[in-house]
């Protein structure tokens, strides 16, 4: 893993909070919708802006959106992500519509016309809508926000395989990676000792 600027992520960032910082954010709707998609999905920061209104169906009050492309920063082409094409592994993830802030999400793919990006912005732009909700995160908390969330539910229901497919990591040992280490952790093993 790269060097953070402000450190590895230390804190989670709980769907109440998230709630908060964007109901009470003056941002756009449609920073807010691609913001909700980092959260839920823990995508890469380029990655829902190469969303394409085709990429995202509507069945059974859910949205399944496809996240199988990243742009080229040289060349601005559209290249595959290692999550595979539709119906491998890591095609359309799904997202309920009752899921806070999905209906956002919704309203940005019904305002776009067939062919074009669903989030037509910069990865600038992107990067800057997390700066404005908290100025010392990146995009790429939210995504260690989201491996961390699934991490911790290991072994219930759901699997080291799912996570890859979920989120297009390609190594068990990436995700053994993700993980915040907090100082609640360290006292709930504390208390376990005997």
């Amino acid at each position: 893993m790269g060097k953070y600027k402000f450190g590895k992520p230390d804190q989670e960032i709980n769907l109440e909070e998230f709630k908060q910082k964007l109901e009470q954010s003056k941002l756009p709707k449609l920073q807010k919708a691609y913001l909700v998609i980092l959260y839920w999905l823990g995508c890469r920061r380029s990655e829902p802006l190469a969303i394409l209104k085709e990429d995202i169906e509507e069945k059974d009050n859910r949205l399944f959106i496809s996240i199988h492309f990243r742009k080229d920063k040289q060349t601005g082409d559209r290249i595959l992500f290692s999550r595979g094409k539709r119906g491998q592994a890591g095609g359309a993830t799904e997202l309920p519509l009752t899921y806070f802030g999905v209906d956002i999400v919704k309203e940005a793919w019904l305002r776009t016309k067939k062919g074009r990006k669903v989030f037509p912005f910069s990865d600038d732009t992107g990067y800057r809508a997390v700066k404005k909700l908290w100025k010392e995160r990146t995009p790429h908390w939210l995504r260690y926000n989201r491996v961390t969330k699934l991490r911790k539910r290991l072994g219930t229901d759901i699997t080291i395989d799912g996570i890859k497919s979920f989120t297009g990591i390609k190594r068990d040992t990436t995700i053994q990676n993700y993980g915040l280490k907090t100082k609640a952790d360290i006292h709930k093993i504390a208390d376990i000792l005997e």
